[in-house]
């Protein structure tokens, strides 16, 4: 079974790092034992495991800021070696440093730090070649990392690489559409480079169609083979140029779901009444069920369901989102016309953040056949589908700066997109804070209905 590449990361993340550091403390473990002939060593003599102590968190450390660590080191188990020598070499040299600035050099026995360092070089060096065979069974599939979209052009492609022929897979980059975004995030799978070889006439909507994703999205270019100097990526010899480069790292990633995980969690608790009392409230007023679910866009243009308390009668409630919700629409209910006033049929996309469809922040989740005027929003503007290379989120930069509510004309779209756009290009958990922070003021708001 493939699983998300953020799950094999963390396993694969978690595996190295606990090797590593097991490793470390063997080879100190051992180093006391060969120098000093006992395992905790010499009465007033720091022993191996305080070099252990001092060397292994500043190791981590860089390993991980070096790269030392992920899926990357399975792809090439060379370059992972040589990246977690590499951090352990700068860990040890600052441990040097931090024993000289603390006058406890002579305290220090140099032939058990240098025989520790060395076995402890040999244990990292092990612990990955260990975990590059064992992936399979320790971590389940690992997703490759690259995809190539063949689209009346042939290229050579490395190992580890997912080759898609454009049009066995049904991709039509010039639908700029949500069927044909969804059709290529399917695609694609867990990759996180997405080349595709085109003919030039069709670059451009590739273009357009990879900025829906995620992942880096690149474009062969033979032609640049002319001028070197001009090239920014290469496959199998050919230079490419990136139309798209996912907005946000791994380790940013990791952070936003940490702090997405531990915001819905501690929101879900203490806003429990609020939840209940939104649900009783539904249940006693109107026939039907509590909850309303619709599918929207989410990131990758990968459809999900939504949550919010249901608030118009159920005959009348719009699945598809045919009909964005007006000011005095009949089709809402008492409660559910206070409901959507007050923000508080949005609570339940809470459990959204928690499965791991959305976000606490980002930009909100549209419906396939929501329209801008008589326009579906990615026919008003091409910069639409660069919107979806991030989770969806249940505030954004968009709703706190007022724009909200129906969107009876392009301009409604466009406002929204640009406050998106500006989000997804200048991430950071700060800002994730402030816009927290700036919602509450806008709970409610004369285009809350």
């Amino acid at each position: 079974m493939t699983v998300s590449k953020e799950i094999v990361r963390l396993r694969l993340y978690a595996l190295c790092l606990a090797g590593d550091v097991a490793g470390l403390f063997g080879a100190f473990l051992a180093a006391n034992y060969f120098v000093l002939g006992a395992l905790w060593g010499e009465p007033g003599k720091p022993h191996g495991l305080v070099m252990f102590a001092m060397i292994a968190p500043l190791y981590a450390l860089l390993a991980v800021k070096g790269g030392g660590y992920g899926i990357q080191s399975l792809d090439n188990l060379r370059r992972g070696i040589v990246r977690a020598l590499l951090a352990l070499a700068q860990a040890a040299l600052l441990m040097l440093l931090i024993v000289y600035l603390g006058k406890i050099a002579e305290q220090l026995s140099r032939l058990t730090f240098i025989t520790g360092l060395g076995l402890g070089a040999v244990a990292v060096v092990l612990v990955r070649v260990a975990v590059a065979r064992l992936s399979g069974h320790l971590l389940g599939d690992v997703p490759h990392l690259t995809a190539v979209i063949m689209d009346g052009v042939v290229i050579e492609t490395g190992r580890h690489m997912d080759v898609i022929q454009a049009d066995a897979a049904g991709l039509r980059p010039e639908s700029h559409d949500a069927e044909m975004a969804a059709r290529l995030a399917s695609a694609v799978g867990m990759a996180e480079r997405v080349i595709v070889a085109c003919p030039l006439d069709r670059m451009d909507d590739w273009s357009a169609a990879l900025k829906s994703l995620s992942a880096r999205g690149e474009i062969v270019v033979p032609e640049l083979l002319r001028f070197a100097p001009a090239r920014v990526g290469v496959i199998g010899g050919q230079p490419t140029i990136i139309v798209a480069g996912g907005p946000l790292l791994f380790r940013d990633r990791l952070i936003k779901r940490l702090f997405d995980l531990v915001v819905a969690t501690v929101a879900t608790i203490l806003l429990s009444p609020v939840l209940v009392a939104g649900a009783l409230a539904v249940k006693l007023t109107s026939p039907g069920p509590i909850l309303f679910r619709q599918p929207r866009i989410g990131k990758d243009a990968r459809p999900f369901s939504i949550y919010k308390f249901r608030s118009m009668r159920t005959d009348a409630t719009d699945s598809k989102a045919d009909k964005l919700t007006t000011r005095d629409d009949d089709r809402l209910t008492r409660v559910g016309a206070f409901l959507r006033s007050t923000s508080i049929d949005e609570l339940p996309q809470l459990f959204n953040v928690l499965k791991g469809d959305m976000s606490i922040v980002g930009p909100r989740p549209h419906a396939a056949a929501a329209k801008a005027g008589d326009s579906l929003y990615w026919e008003v503007d091409a910069r639409y589908w660069e919107r979806h290379c991030i989770k969806p989120g249940m505030t954004g930069l968009a709703q706190v700066r007022g724009h909200r509510g129906s969107t009876d004309h392009h301009q409604d779209l466009i406002d929204r997109l640009q406050s998106d756009l500006e989000y997804v290009s200048d991430w950071s958990i700060w800002r994730d804070l402030r816009i927290i922070v700036a919602t509450l003021g806008v709970l409610v708001h004369h285009k809350a209905y």
